[in-house]
């Protein structure tokens, strides 16, 4: 049974876990924070085999007592679900965007805090790596462990917001305990595609919310506190409900 991360390849995952992996929600790896998702067999399989296991005990526990028919299904139902559980990359779709254009005069930027240079480098190298863009990103130091990223040729905005999420939750990379903060600053323009037409032009801050148990978000709230969220797997704006800013967020402020 194949039951490691197909990102980081690591057995990060509990018995609980493995029971409550679902194709339809996917969630993150506890050892890299890669998204993963139950493959679409194994969701198949897992009742197919559950309502099986049923017919079997049942029909083969005929002459025991009714009490130990009922115990032997209450331990062992769950094991069809832990055996055929298979973690499989929930890669994020990218929808189609209008063409790109970049603005050299763009004042998207990206405050870190809490990784070092050599770390922060090879994060950003790996996010480079996977985008169909390859921006270039420069990384200027302000203080031990505090950076700002500017981006001289521009970035498209979905990279953009992508990369906010990134710095937080690096696949293949663990922050061993270290405290990571990231707040964006940018003027919202059409690029922000779906983004509400009120806010065009209004410059926002772009962050995790506290206590995050999404890992695909990323609040944005303009000058005049309007609030937005955006899932990177729906891939769509919604209200925000709150405006959590990290403890670490708003020490950038």
């Amino acid at each position: 049974m194949n039951k490691e991360c197909p990102h980081c390849h690591v057995d990060a995952f509990r018995l609980r876990d493995l029971f409550v992996l679902d194709y339809f929600h996917p969630t993150n790896c506890r050892n890299c924070n890669g998204l993963v998702r139950n493959s679409g067999w194994s969701q198949f399989l897992g009742p197919t085999f559950t309502m099986l296991w049923i017919g079997i005990v049942s029909v083969g526990g005929g002459f025991l007592p009714e009490w130990l028919v009922g115990s032997i299904l209450i331990f062992t139902l769950p094991l069809p679900w832990l055996i055929l559980a298979k973690p499989v990359r929930a890669d994020t779709p990218r929808i189609d965007s209008p063409p790109f254009t970049a603005d050299p005069h763009n004042d998207k930027s990206i405050i870190v805090k809490g990784w070092d240079e050599i770390e922060l480098r090879k994060v950003i190298d790996d996010f480079v790596a996977q985008c169909d863009s390859a921006p270039r990103i420069q990384m200027h130091k302000r203080f031990e462990r505090e950076f700002v990223l500017t981006f001289s040729e521009d970035i498209p905005s979905f990279d953009y917001i992508a990369l906010v999420n990134y710095l937080k939750y690096p696949i293949n990379f663990n922050a061993r305990g270290q405290s990571i903060a990231v707040i964006g600053k940018a003027t919202l323009t059409s690029g922000f595609q779906g983004i509400p037409e009120s806010l065009i032009g209004k410059t926002a801050s772009f962050y995790i919310p506290e206590d995050d148990q999404d890992f695909d978000l990323v609040c944005v709230e303009t000058v005049d506190h309007s609030a937005l969220k955006y899932s990177l797997s729906q891939q769509a704006w919604q209200p925000a409900d709150n405006r959590r800013v990290s403890r670490e967020g708003k020490s950038f402020s």
